[in-house]
């Protein structure tokens, strides 16, 4: 349109600037209306389009600042809305958030962002987070949890985390809203609280309206007064009156309670079946806001029972619940009363510690009750087979004393003396004990300690007894020791390591060793096993059969075990990055019990393989199956979840527990690593040869890889290979090795 305009204004230019021409004046004049004309015409549209230009111009800017007015009324919508937000990249880093979940969490917006969502979560947790994300990226469906937030005020915040997936270009984003539930989970603390209050409490509660109908009973009531709740809805509570109180008596306690809103007193109801019963009753009313009565509620309990019971309640303080048996309380008495005895009479006598051997694995794998009745007929042949002035007491667990009077005055004889009842006790629970379906065979373990000689007070004479049953669990259980005072220098050595244990950490004492796990075909290394070493600044190098288990009594293991995992996997990203481990070896680690017990272990197990960088699949966990049968299906979680990320599993001194192979092929382990007690004797001993064998054959049938411990010589070695088992380990090929060594190993 310009280009016309500009066309019609140079025309209109040259007629008037041209002279005379060959049109008349009348053409010409009509010519220039019409120039004239077209270009009024056109100023005239474009004014229009200018009008129309200028005002959408104005629409635009008004909607400009519309959307930007709602940008910023979002923004701050998200920053004060009632619930937390956050996004978090695959990483788990915090790619956004707002204000409110920054003030739940007591820190600074800014300071938040691109950190690890996880190192706001409780450890106790951190599990739980872990599956949960898990769900979100194997079903992509909305997914909700609850679990604790780390903050900075004094507990941990209970929130519930509602999920969804995002999928931006190639990344994947986790949208997360986090509700503050801490004032739910109180009151449904105090709702449960009060519901377990009134359902499990031992005295009888009754709740009547303001017309004094009964509306609710608890189970005490019914187990007291015989009426099932629905027998006593709606109806007064006289229907409990006995003949044993006048209508005085009642009028004077309704007085009380309608002046001072309470009466306590005892007084005598009658049962549903006719049974009169005394009873300590309370009635209060609850009033209203309007000062209302508008309900009534009794508590009372059976003084009857109570006075039973007082009998009871002393036998219960002297006596062992299950098995009938004097308990710590009355032992001491007994003792007490022997040592006085033994030193007016110039006599010895005898304590003995009794430890049923392996009864844990018996408790957790066949189920409490059994071991219950283990104890039971336990507690029944002791007494079967002790004198009646002897006594015998249940400590606890799976531990009895047997305190032994009245012996020789001569100490070799009275040592003789208790021989022979250790030995009688130890064949009389030897025998078959059956309880239910399953036929037992146990042994046990018996510390000696004697009196006045060793000791002349409870404690002491205890504490060496006890000292005696270590040394006896020491040299393989099923046999019994005396008190010497070697065992003594032994017992202040462990309270000696319990101690050092604490500082060897902190002070990097710990080393890690390494023993290769060799291809019994090719003889070469296929893996390595880590064994730790402790160089105590005084004691010099100790073994792990001095300290490991005195760090699983101290809890120690935890932190030792975790140290252990972190260096292994380390040394391996060290070995990866150097070319040492070309042939995808891996690294197995022991995993001791209360270690894979942790509530935080998988997450853990996560943690170090991403901070080490390795490979799942060069980590393997050796687990033995002790540890396995406690709680199989809370174990079977486990396991699933850590070879879902990848990492090997193997049960360790296979053959020496009691799993079953129902248990074996349910548990999703790659390796079996047989005993070095089997490989020992294996050229000599034909029952250790079948069953080394009988091994590798089931191993075979179940796709799993076998590793044979302790080979030391040749002769070992050929017979592995004759049976097609794939991997050995032992001094044969090498002894547990440093770092520096092991990878002259692997370099040869």
């Amino acid at each position: 349109m310009h280009d016309k305009f500009s066309h019609l204004r140079k025309r209109a230019e040259k007629i008037l600037k041209s002279g005379p021409t060959s049109f008349s004046p009348t053409q010409e004049t009509a010519n220039l209306a019409r120039i004239l004309q077209e270009l009024d015409t056109y100023r005239v549209e474009l004014e229009l389009q200018n009008e129309e230009l200028t005002k959408a111009n104005q629409e635009l800017q008004q909607a400009e600042e519309a959307l930007k007015n709602e940008i910023a009324i979002h923004y701050r919508h998200y920053d004060i809305a009632p619930v937390g937000y956050v996004t978090l990249n695959t990483k788990n880093n915090i790619v956004e958030l707002n204000q409110t979940l920054a003030t739940l969490l007591g820190r600074n917006k800014t300071d938040i962002i691109h950190l690890l969502f996880t190192s706001f979560i409780n450890h106790e947790d951190q599990d739980t987070f872990y599956f949960y994300r898990q769900r979100l990226l194997d079903t992509k469906e909305d997914q909700s949890c609850e679990l604790r937030l780390i903050t900075r005020q004094s507990q941990p915040c209970w929130v519930k985390l509602d999920a969804k997936l995002e999928k931006i270009q190639q990344d994947i984003q986790l949208h997360i809203a986090v509700s503050d539930i801490s004032h739910l989970k109180i009151l449904q603390d105090d709702l449960l609280l009060a519901g377990a209050i009134f359902k499990e409490c031992s005295e009888a509660i009754m709740v009547t309206d303001a017309a004094r109908k009964i509306i609710k009973v608890n189970q005490a009531f019914t187990e007291i007064t015989g009426y099932a709740e629905h027998e006593v809805m709606g109806k007064n509570p006289r229907l409990l009156q006995s003949d044993k109180h006048d209508a005085f008596f009642y009028q004077k306690m309704w007085a009380e309670i309608n002046h001072k809103l309470h009466w306590r007193g005892e007084i005598w109801n009658k049962r549903k079946n006719g049974e009169l019963y005394p009873e300590m009753l309370s009635i209060t009313a609850l009033k209203n806001s309007a000062d209302q009565v508008t309900h009534y509620f009794s508590i009372s309990s059976d003084l009857t029972e109570h006075k039973n019971s007082e009998a009871h309640i002393h036998y219960m303080a002297y006596y062992d619940p299950l098995t009938q048996l004097p308990n710590r309380c009355l032992l001491k008495d007994h003792i007490e009363l022997a040592l006085a005895k033994a030193q007016r009479n110039k006599t010895h006598g005898a304590l003995l510690i009794l430890d049923l051997d392996h009864f844990k694995v018996i408790n957790d794998s066949l189920g409490h009750s059994v071991g219950d009745e283990l104890l039971v007929e336990t507690a029944k042949r002791l007494q079967h087979h002790i004198r009646k002035e002897d006594t015998i007491s249940r400590l606890g667990g799976d531990e009895f004393i047997v305190l032994l009077t009245d012996l020789s005055k001569d100490k070799q004889a009275a040592i003789i003396q208790v021989s022979l009842v250790a030995k009688k006790i130890q064949a009389q629970l030897t025998e078959t004990i059956v309880t239910g379906e399953y036929d037992l065979q146990i042994t046990v373990s018996i510390g000696i300690a004697l009196y006045p000689t060793d000791a002349n007070d409870m404690t002491n004479l205890i504490k060496l007894a006890d000292n005696a049953l270590y040394k006896a669990k020491d040299l393989g259980r099923n046999n019994f020791q005396f008190f010497t005072s070697s065992m003594q220098k032994d017992a202040d050595n462990r309270l000696s390591i319990q101690t050092a244990l604490r500082n060897g950490l902190k002070r990097q004492e710990f080393e890690l060793y390494y023993q290769p796990q060799v291809d019994v075909i090719s003889n070469n290394i296929c893996s390595v096993e880590v064994l730790l070493r402790w160089h105590h600044p005084e004691k010099g190098l100790i073994s792990p059969e001095k300290f490991i288990s005195i760090a699983e009594e101290t809890g120690m293991i935890i932190a030792i075990g975790t140290w252990v995992l972190e260096q292994a996997c380390r040394q391996m990203a060290v070995w990866n990055k150097a070319g040492l481990n070309t042939a995808n070896r891996f690294i197995a680690v022991n995993v001791s019990n209360r270690q894979f017990h942790q509530k935080n272990f998988i997450a853990e197990i996560a943690r170090i393989l991403t901070e080490s960088t390795i490979k799942p699949q060069q980590l393997e966990l050796e687990l033995t199956e002790s540890i396995l049968i406690e709680d199989v299906e809370k174990n079977l979680n486990k396991l699933n979840a850590l070879k879902a990320m990848g990492v090997r599993l193997a049960i360790d001194d296979f053959g020496t527990g009691y799993s079953s192979l129902k248990y074996l092929k349910r548990f999703p382990v790659d390796e079996l690593k047989i005993d070095q007690s089997f490989i020992r004797d294996i050229i000599k001993d034909s029952d250790n040869k079948n069953i080394v064998k009988t091994i590798v054959l089931l191993a075979n049938s179940l796709n799993l890889s076998v590793v044979a411990e302790g080979v030391e010589n040749g002769q070992q070695l050929a017979f592995l290979k004759q049976i097609s088992c794939n991997t050995y380990q032992g001094y044969y090929y090498s002894w547990p090795v440093s770092t520096a060594k092991f990878e002259q190993l692997l370099r040869r």
